[in-house]
């Protein structure tokens, strides 16, 4: 038996086709509203003296809907992170999957909402459908072993207080 290297082995695969048909599998994929801060510009609720967004968020932002893929993880030790049972929620956080295009990046916010049926929502559910809020504590773009090119995102978060 010849010996293959591990990206000989992957060569050929497209993972963004490989995300899509993941995606198309309702049972695993899901819609969530994605809430991108824009950084350059300060929303009405900033206040200059204290440098806070009072009754509102600092800057200002857009929500838009996307498709993602979600798994549980807890973190063990310092370096040491596994699945997790649902059911055992402390101390733990999600791992969101992201297409190429998101370009997620770390303190924009994610909603799940509830939402029944596979078919994009026709326009951003109101605040109120929201029920769980994430905070992006990590980006991590996954990309093709030959050529670098981001092939879709592992967005590390935890639970918004």
């Amino acid at each position: 038996m010849e010996f293959k290297s591990f990206d000989t082995i992957i060569t050929g695969i497209d993972l963004r086709k490989e995300l899509d048909v993941l995606f198309n599998d309702q049972k695993t994929a899901y819609w969530v509203v994605y809430r991108r801060f824009d950084l350059t510009k300060h929303s009405d609720y900033f206040v200059d003296i204290t440098k806070e967004g009072v009754g509102g968020p600092k800057y200002e932002y857009t929500d838009e809907l996307i498709e993602v893929r979600s798994s549980l993880i807890r973190r063990l030790s310092q370096n040491l992170e596994v699945p997790m049972p649902p059911a055992l929620l402390q101390d733990s956080a999600v791992n969101f999957y992201m297409r190429h295009t998101v370009q997620p990046k770390i303190d924009d916010v994610i909603y799940e909402i509830e939402y029944p049926g596979a078919q994009k929502p026709a326009s951003v559910p109101l605040p109120d459908l929201y029920t769980v809020k994430f905070n992006i504590m990590g980006v991590f773009p996954m990309r093709d072993a030959n050529y670098g090119r981001v092939e879709y995102f592992l967005v590390y978060c935890k639970v918004a207080n």
